[in-house]
């Protein structure tokens, strides 16, 4: 009568996940979840669609090891996203977004060989090329959240009121809730209670019972599964690949400027110069474009958006699709002004004719090269001595 997910809340419990885990990054669950907030828009600062936010949790420590961003929707992207914060620093992911991290204050890093995502976007991810480090892939069943139960039970919820409908629109752009989000881990790690997880030897060791606390001690005894990956490998692997042209100024996506002294010493620009423009592949974070990375003769690039004194700070700090909605205004400005050109150009020459009675380019070609006779002399000299030039 109750259906298998109603039967199963009011049955008894056959156990937890972590009971069959020994080390920490053995078992990753995947998961998002939607901001309540409606973050405002880069140019009018409206209300904008909702915000998905995908987080990864050690089964067994119930500790955040990742996060990822997307516009609106879950997307591939996020779960993407979530993969190259997990493999990466976590101070140097913390410095892309333009925020900055103690050493200590997340020390996760490195990929799980198990994970766990759900039966959505993340069913599109393609294993077969991720084999050299991914051992198990599980996707969980439809409309069966305690499949992955750590990550659903650690998603911040928000109270539903029985009033009015309302919505609450943030004073923060996506970077901004994007940051604001990578320091909701640190708290979330600190500070959530994760009590079950703890074992006789935790609680005479004085271990407190936060996932942070209990990753620290299971990795201090070298219970950690945690696979390495470089920096650079990771980008490859994880960031999205988009095709941008070098020019002898600078690498451009959606019509901004990127270099870096790294790449200007590779000599790449001056062969454009002498070449034309060459195209290549940019891996970008798609949440935030602060930072590219461009692969030349086999080596990655990373680098920065050029700025000048004209620079908004806040503009520097843009995700890329609000960068290609950028360039698409500065196109149709440009289409724009092609168009207004002609009509204003005929106007300023009407203004001229009627103050001056004289036509705009009024006079008559003759054959050969300008005349120097009497006449012409004798202009000069009148030309000098009416401007006060005559000597």
């Amino acid at each position: 009568l109750k259906g298998h997910n109603g039967s199963r809340a009011v049955s008894g419990s056959a156990g937890e996940f972590a009971e069959l885990i020994t080390n920490v990054n053995q078992v990753v669950e995947f998961d998002g979840y939607y901001i309540s907030e409606h973050p405002s828009g880069l140019l009018e600062g409206s209300a904008q669609s909702g915000y998905c936010v995908v987080r990864a949790i050690c089964a067994l420590s119930g500790n955040v090891v990742a996060i990822g961003f997307s516009h609106g929707r879950e997307t591939m992207e996020a779960y993407r996203m979530a993969l190259f914060c997990m493999a990466v620093n976590k101070v140097k992911f913390f410095k892309l977004f333009g925020a900055e991290l103690k050493p200590g204050d997340w020390k996760s890093e490195g990929l799980s060989g198990d994970v766990v995502l759900d039966k959505g976007p993340a069913a599109t991810f393609d294993c077969l090329p991720e084999i050299r480090w991914l051992g198990a892939l599980e996707l969980t069943p439809t409309y069966s959240g305690q499949s992955k139960a750590s990550v659903e039970s650690s998603h911040p919820r928000d109270k539903q009121p029985d009033e009015q409908p309302s919505h609450f629109h943030s004073d923060k752009n996506f970077i901004s809730l994007a940051r604001r989000e990578l320091y909701q881990v640190l708290d979330d790690n600190k500070t959530s209670n994760a009590k079950n997880r703890m074992n006789d030897d935790m609680v005479l060791a004085g271990v407190r019972p936060t996932p942070e606390a209990i990753w620290d001690y299971w990795d201090a005894r070298g219970r950690n599964s945690s696979i390495s990956m470089e920096f650079d490998t990771a980008v490859r692997t994880f960031l999205t690949p988009i095709p941008v042209p070098i020019t002898r100024d600078a690498v451009y996506l959606h019509q901004r400027k990127y270099r870096s002294a790294a790449l200007v010493a590779t000599g790449v620009f001056d062969r454009v110069a002498r070449h034309g423009v060459i195209q290549a592949t940019a891996y970008v974070l798609t949440m935030c474009v602060r930072h590219i990375w461009i692969e030349v003769q086999g080596l990655l690039y990373e680098l920065d958006v050029m700025r000048s004194t004209k620079t908004v700070e806040h503009t520097i700090d843009i995700t890329l699709q609000d960068l290609s909605i950028l360039a698409q205004l500065r196109r149709d400005n440009e289409a724009m002004l092609r168009d207004e050109n002609p009509a204003t150009t005929h106007f300023i020459h009407d203004l001229h004719e009627q103050a001056t009675g004289e036509s705009w380019d009024g006079g008559v070609r003759k054959r050969g090269p300008m005349p120097k006779n009497t006449a012409s002399r004798m202009d000069k000299a009148d030309h000098a001595r009416a401007t006060g030039k005559a000597r």
